[in-house]
């Protein structure tokens, strides 16, 4: 992906973008990767309604993790989802321990 003016002049990739070996890939993409991951390492056998709360977990933690300052209204504004549902996931993933600890 390159990013650039209508003058065909190069422009720095805007901050909300992130680039790894899979590629470069925008905000939007980024969420809907981290889903995606989720459910590939779920359970085969798990319901679609288990689907569903698995990739909205994994959404909301990659907007915890990206923005851990974001209120939890404003992240579940994002993630189109509950502030509840952020602060969930925020509490988990304050008790999960370091690994460098």
């Amino acid at each position: 992906m390159s990013v650039g003016r209508i003058d065909g002049v190069p422009a720095p990739r805007p901050d909300t973008w992130t680039k790894s070996d899979e590629g470069t890939f925008c905000l939007g993409c980024s969420r809907a990767l981290a889903g995606e991951v989720a459910i590939d390492s779920a359970s085969p056998d798990c319901s679609s309604e288990e689907r569903v709360r698995i990739r909205r977990s994994a959404v909301i933690e990659f907007e915890v993790r990206r923005c851990p300052d974001s209120a939890d209204r404003k992240i579940a504004q994002s993630c189109r989802t509950s502030a509840s549902a952020v602060k969930a996931v925020r509490q988990r993933l304050e008790q999960e321990p370091v690994p460098w600890r």
